[in-house]
């Protein structure tokens, strides 16, 4: 029973630690090598930030998107206090990509305060789908905004 318990206890805590912004630079031999951070799959979306002509784009990634202009709820929970945020999405070329700020910087009081979130909630309101809904691990968030930004 007790090996039992460890081992269930070991698999949450690894799930846990791994369910957090990380951060790398992709280096593909064709293009110019480039950063970028990311969020294990929620709801079957991924959360991304890369830089895109000096600016930092934060964008959902998976699901099926219907709305050109979705409007975006992004709250952001920082010491239990839920902090809500609205902004107007863009859908990438193909229908499974949603940008949620084309320059996270430009926001400086979102920016603050995704930094220091311990939580993220998204949700893209479509008009004629479904809203998807994910929830996101902010650990590691300030460290992977600065790693791609070299700050």
């Amino acid at each position: 029973m007790k090996k039992s318990i460890f081992l269930a206890m070991g698999v949450l805590m690894v799930g846990t630690l791994n369910a957090q912004w990380s951060f790398k630079t992709i280096k593909n031999g064709f293009d110019k090598p480039f950063k970028m951070a990311y969020t294990p799959e929620n709801n079957g979306a991924e959360a991304y930030m890369l830089v895109i002509d000096s600016a930092v784009v934060l964008e959902i990634s998976g699901g099926d998107y219907c709305d050109e202009d979705p409007k975006v709820d992004v709250v952001l929970v920082v010491n239990g206090v839920d902090n809500k945020f609205e902004f107007k999405g863009y859908k990438g070329s193909t229908s499974d990509v949603v940008y949620i700020t084309w320059d996270m910087e430009s926001e400086p009081g979102f920016l603050k305060v995704f930094k220091a979130a311990s939580t993220m909630k998204v949700r893209i309101n479509e008009s004629s789908c479904a809203n998807g809904i994910y929830t996101y691990n902010m650990t590691n968030a300030k460290a992977a905004f600065n790693y791609i930004t070299n700050k």
